[in-house]
């Protein structure tokens, strides 16, 4: 919130409490790989810009007037997952210090007038040493191939320090008309002592910083001010953004100190007291990834996967946005996971000086060393301009009608020699540029023997030279278990091209080995990979477990009429799931047969007829403890096995275990600029409908209610709290209204489940005279503040 002296321009209150706000890093079990050569070896699939279509995509001139040297950037050959072509971006290599490297596009192909995507994996690591330096950053810029700015802490896009720390902005020697996203894997937080100048009453003067013999790293240094007392050190590695040739994207603060000067005579630097400054940088979209090293998300000798999606301005001279997503990507199979670890910020296209009708820029990669070093990577799965693209793969087996309806998901059950079908899906989805030259390099589960394929084209009409089949004499068993095995599926001959949203597939038939004649048998899931010549996608089977082959001697059914399939998350009451486990033999009775339950994919101990609470022949009522379900859906599986060693097939249903909580929310409290004038206090308006939505899926009856409290809000930037002199109110819709505080818990909103999923906004009727408002005084004081509202659920759960 920001008060200006006489007027309340807006108030942005951050909304706490949804949960669920953790970052997620890369899987913990991950690979490491030490050396870069060993990250080359065991690199994620990409496009292979060495060969082909992209071959002359980027440019890297080998000098450029603004860093000594020769450019260290090159395209260096990768490993392969899918046994393609696959190659990365070398920016720089660990053990070379003062290095820097620069590659860009060789043409403007970033369209700002678009929605562009950049999906990229990045390695920034060093070898045998903890330190290292300086990073690398993806830049947009509407320039030359011989972009660059210097090294060290401006990683060849920032701007560079000046060497007698006076009153320049380093925005000069930056990359002009860009934006930047940097990884930085060296903290540059340096904040220089303060000193002051008190030789004209003493004759001396204090220690101050030694800006002659030191140069202050201070670009991770922020703070809203130039005042030291405000501000702080970044101390990890972080990703952030901004505009490197702007100069509000630098803040100068000014030391007195020793220094240096250039004696105009001589043109030699000489000692010299006095004012000096030094620059830190402003850090848009910080994203912190903890320390260097093992420890961290960023330099820990790992993988990362990195999306960077652009949005263009929805009305005439509007900010674009970035949306930049780390660890979105499963370094290990290359398939999507979800992320917390973003950031959103405004891109503002004038910052780039666009000529008339230009809408085009150019993009690429810096980086630098300096007395540390590090190997920076970078292998593309989607270029900007380019095609962007997905793919999928799902597992079915058949029902007893013989159809392929039964879907296979991660922990399912399938029965020995059951009939099955794998289809891959694979589509391009977005992009400039059609998905070229795609060809298909599958991983097949161990124990599916596969016996006939087929591919279906976008074009139904098209045969290719093998009329649309797929060799399945080409698959190669590998001998270690859990490989799975390989099948390469060349599509169109010389390679599908995929325009528009178009799609293909990919058809396997076959029949899951009967393995499992004395204990389950676990099958791993595989990935498999659509390689085209600007880019990939990944596809993954689920993993299973192969049980023992399905007797008809022995049928089983549920009786979802009998059962409770409905319970509250957290409750007291149990699930139950009923039905009947038949056996040809009727000389057996309840005790000849066993149980084989399974929740969400976990086996569940053994549960004898006998044991279960149906009291009729052949019948049954498992019993399933609140506390084994998981909040929402899950899948409860069964199948039975007799004392003549017959089996049963696998039936499933599903059990809900109902949840409230919060679902969308619009974002910030903003509230409508207001002009303070005199005495008293206003109660100003929220200056936009808000939405704050609650998804009830709890059983019939339960009530809930929504209580809210706040600590206030107080001005940022201070050493001390500094309160707001004003408070939240709540209003309900009978004019009653509440002052928001840390003690009290006013209930906001209140429901009544009706057994059936639901979303009730609760803030959908709030008019200018009720909800959530804030009352300001007139002792306001100017300022920037900011606060919190802390939610809290109050059900009903038994």
């Amino acid at each position: 919130m920001n008060i200006k002296k006489g007027m309340l321009e807006m108030a942005v209150l951050a909304i706490a409490g949804f949960g669920g706000w953790s970052t997620v890093s890369a899987s913990a079990n991950s690979q490491v790989f030490n050396t870069g050569q060993a990250a080359l070896d065991g690199a994620p699939q990409g496009v292979d810009l060495q060969s082909g279509l992209d071959s002359n995509y980027f440019t890297i001139d080998p000098n450029v007037g603004t860093a000594s040297g020769t450019n260290a950037a090159k395209m260096t050959k990768a490993h392969s997952p899918a046994g393609t072509g696959n190659s990365a971006i070398q920016i720089s290599k660990a053990g070379v210090q003062d290095s820097w490297g620069a590659i860009w596009s060789t043409d403007e192909t970033f369209d700002l007038s678009k929605s562009e995507t950049a999906s990229m994996w990045i390695y920034a690591s060093g070898e045998n040493t903890a330190n290292v330096g300086d990073g690398m950053a993806f830049v947009l810029q509407n320039g030359g191939t011989d972009a660059y700015s210097g090294a060290g802490e401006s990683m060849g896009v920032w701007g560079v320090a000046n060497d007698l720390f006076s009153n320049v902005n380093p925005a000069s020697s930056a990359i002009k008309n860009s934006w930047a996203l940097e990884f930085d894997t060296y903290s540059n937080d340096d904040i220089p002592k303060q000193g002051t100048y008190l030789g004209w009453l003493f004759g001396t003067t204090p220690s101050t910083y030694d800006f002659f013999n030191s140069s202050p790293s201070s670009y991770d240094v922020e703070g809203p001010g130039d005042a030291q007392s405000s501000q702080s050190q970044i101390t990890d590695a972080h990703i952030a953004s901004n505009y490197p040739g702007s100069t509000d994207t630098y803040t100068g603060t000014e030391v007195y100190g020793n220094g240096g000067t250039i004696n105009s005579s001589t043109g030699n630097k000489i000692a010299h007291t006095g004012n000096f400054y030094y620059y830190n940088l402003q850090h848009k979209g910080l994203l912190n990834e903890g320390a260097t090293g093992g420890s961290g998300k960023l330099s820990d000798h790992r993988w990362h996967h990195i999306t960077v999606s652009y949005t263009p301005p929805t009305t005439s001279g509007g900010d674009g946005s970035m949306t930049y997503t780390y660890n979105d990507k499963n370094p290990d199979t290359g398939l999507p996971q979800k992320s917390n670890d973003y950031a959103t910020v405004p891109i503002d296209l004038s910052k780039f000086n666009l000529s008339s009708g230009q809408t085009k820029v150019r993009w690429g990669f810096t980086g630098s060393t300096g007395l540390y070093s590090e190997n920076n990577l970078v292998i593309f799965d989607q270029i900007p301009g380019e095609a962007q693209t997905d793919a999928s793969a799902t597992m079915t087996t058949k029902d007893n009608a013989g159809d392929y309806t039964n879907d296979v998901s991660d922990g399912d059950s399938v029965s020995g020699d059951s009939d099955v079908k794998l289809t891959y899906t694979f589509e391009r989805t977005g992009g400039d540029e059609d998905w070229k030259s795609v060809n298909g390099d599958l991983t097949i589960p161990d124990d599916i023997d596969v016996t006939s394929g087929s591919i279906a084209y976008p074009d139904a009409s098209y045969t290719d030279s093998n009329k649309n089949k797929v060799d399945v004499s080409k698959i190669v068993a590998l001998t270690s278990s859990g490989d799975g095995q390989k099948l390469s599926v060349p599509l169109a001959d010389n390679g599908l091209t995929l325009s528009g949203t178009q799609k293909a597939t990919v058809t396997l038939y076959g029949k899951v080995k009967d393995v499992a004649s004395t204990s389950d048998v676990s099958e791993a899931s595989q990935t498999s990979y659509f390689v085209g010549s600007n880019a990939t996608s990944t596809a993954k089977t689920p993993n299973f477990t192969i049980t023992k082959k399905v007797n008809p001697a022995l049928a089983m059914e549920l009786d979802e009429s009998s059962s409770t399939l409905s319970v509250n998350a957290g409750g007291s009451d149990d699930a139950i799931v009923a039905g009947v486990a038949v056996p040809s033999d009727k000389t057996m009775d309840n005790g000849d047969i066993t149980l084989h339950p399974t929740i969400n994919g976990e086996a569940q101990d053994t549960v004898n007829l006998n044991d279960t609470t149906s009291g009729t022949m052949y019948g049954f009522k498992y019993h399933i403890a609140n506390d084994k379900l998981k909040a929402g859906d899950n899948t409860v599986s069964f199948y039975a096995t007799d004392t003549a060693g017959d089996k049963s097939a696998t039936v499933s249903t599903t059990v809900t275990a109902g949840t409230v909580g919060f679902g969308h929310t619009s974002g910030d409290l903003i509230f409508e600029p207001t002009t303070l004038t005199g005495s008293g206090s206003v109660l100003i308006d929220r200056s936009d409908d808000w939405s704050l939505n609650v998804d009830d899926s709890q059983t019939k009856n339960s009530t809930w209610t929504v209580t809210a409290n706040t600590n206030g809000m107080y001005l940022n930037g201070t050493a001390t709290s500094t309160p707001l002199d004003g408070s939240l109110v709540y209003t309900d819709k009978a004019g009653n209204t509440t002052t928001l505080n840390s003690s009290d818990s006013p209930v906001i909103a209140s429901g009544t489940s009706d057994g059936t999923a639901s979303t009730t906004n609760i803030a959908a009727d709030w008019t200018g005279d009720t909800g959530i408002r804030l009352r300001v005084n007139s002792g306001a004081v100017e300022g920037a503040y900011s606060g919190t509202i802390n939610w809290s659920f109050v059900n009903s759960v038994e």
